[in-house]
């Protein structure tokens, strides 16, 4: 019996330095039978030369002349597939030889599986292991949820957790819920598994079978734009979280957030994600804008605005309330905050110390005063005061 195809898609903009040691754990993986649609999108460097040493058939390149970005090259290369199954694969991470086999055999002990995630070391630049020099990082890729409903709650309040290229799928999901979202360039994969989880559950092989790189430029200190695009596709992401999204799966998943526990037509959800999304980043008001921004479409009908007094005793004079507030609180904001707060407490420090040298000085003069007039009342002062007016006499001539 012949064994099911995985195409593997690798999208790869100029990293040369560890595109082949990519390429070969594809090659060495002890489940032999793969496609590698690699994309190569519009490297600079020694990339299409690293590529085209190669030739085994099953690789199959594809060279763009011009940097396209990730979605569109990945986009590209998942138009190409032929395979049952689709993993993905950076091209500076690194696969252990079984993964493929491991995930296969998941796949038939578990027939209704669709999705497939497996563990994850971290490397650095020379293939370092880093998983305790990272440990937050280490922890946070490799931290499960419960169950499906916690999955997505994890997702809408806090954010990412899993790497693609630890992802195996079945090729029928792209037909469900299509390729990756170009208006993505950092959060791509977070907004593909949002429509994933919306659609199956996901399941996990709790063994690290790759490698995945972290390097010292990723550090985003060094790049303050990455932060704020992240921050940026977050919150779009979030905007839109709640489309396409099954009535019964929301309603499972959120109720015990719900204003109004007792909501279920489909006006009640709809001010139910206006309220969830006032609050969308940790369950806090820091962010109350794509709340401000779902109620003031709600409130262009007027059924919506009885129904928010009706049933959640929410009118626009609320909505006004929030308005007035402090709309937007990104991390950059956050440290900026935090760097003035650090500044203003060293100032402060400076200002004490200085205030208390002043002072030493002020009790210094009043000593040294204090011990003039003692001299100038003591008897030999006195007695010796003829003998200082001969002195000054004498310095005039």
């Amino acid at each position: 019996m012949e064994t099911p195809l995985i195409s593997i898609v690798m999208v790869n903009y100029n990293q040369e330095d560890y595109l082949k040691e990519s390429i070969d754990s594809v090659i060495a993986q002890t489940y032999q039978n793969w496609e590698l649609i690699i994309v190569d999108d519009g490297s600079t460097d020694a990339s299409v030369e690293i590529i085209k040493s190669y030739e085994d058939s099953r690789i199959r390149p594809i060279f763009l002349k011009k940097n396209r970005h990730i979605c569109y090259a990945t986009n590209l290369g998942l138009s190409h597939i032929c395979g049952e199954y689709v993993a993905r694969l950076d091209s500076d991470d690194v696969w252990c030889e079984k993964k493929l086999e491991k995930q296969m055999n998941f796949f038939e002990n578990h027939p209704k599986a669709e999705v497939c995630f497996t563990k994850l070391d971290l490397i650095d630049e020379n293939g370092n292991n880093v998983n305790r020099k990272l440990s937050d990082l280490y922890a946070l890729y490799n931290t499960r949820q419960e169950n499906r409903k916690n999955w997505i709650r994890f997702f809408f309040f806090l954010g990412n957790s899993l790497i693609q290229s630890t992802m195996m799928f079945k090729r029928t999901l792209l037909e469900e819920v299509g390729g990756f979202n170009l208006s993505y360039m950092q959060t791509h994969d977070f907004d593909f598994f949002i429509r994933l989880i919306k659609k199956t559950d996901f399941y996990f092989l709790e063994e690290p079978l790759i490698k995945y790189r972290r390097t010292e430029s990723q550090n985003s200190s060094l790049h303050p734009e990455k932060d704020r695009r992240l921050f940026n596709e977050y919150m779009n992401i979030r905007f839109h979280f709640f489309e396409e999204f099954p009535r019964d799966l929301f309603i499972e998943t959120f109720q015990e957030y719900f204003v109004n526990k007792e909501s279920y037509s489909e006006e009640e959800l709809k001010c139910e994600q206006a309220f969830l999304l006032l609050k969308c980043i940790g369950w806090s008001e820091l962010n109350p804008v794509l709340g401000t921004m779902a109620f003031e479409q709600l409130f262009r009908e007027e059924k919506m605005v009885r129904l928010l007094e009706e049933r959640y005793n929410f009118t626009p004079k609320d909505y006004y309330e929030i308005n007035g507030r402090k709309q937007f609180y990104s991390l950059e904001l956050k440290n900026d905050i935090e760097e003035k707060q650090e500044e203003i407490a060293r100032l402060k420090k400076e200002n004490a110390d200085q205030k208390k040298h002043i002072e030493a000085l002020l009790r210094l003069k009043d000593d040294q005063q204090n011990h003039i007039r003692k001299i100038e009342n003591s008897m030999s002062w006195k007695v010796t005061e003829p003998l200082r007016n001969v002195k000054k006499i004498l310095s005039r001539h």
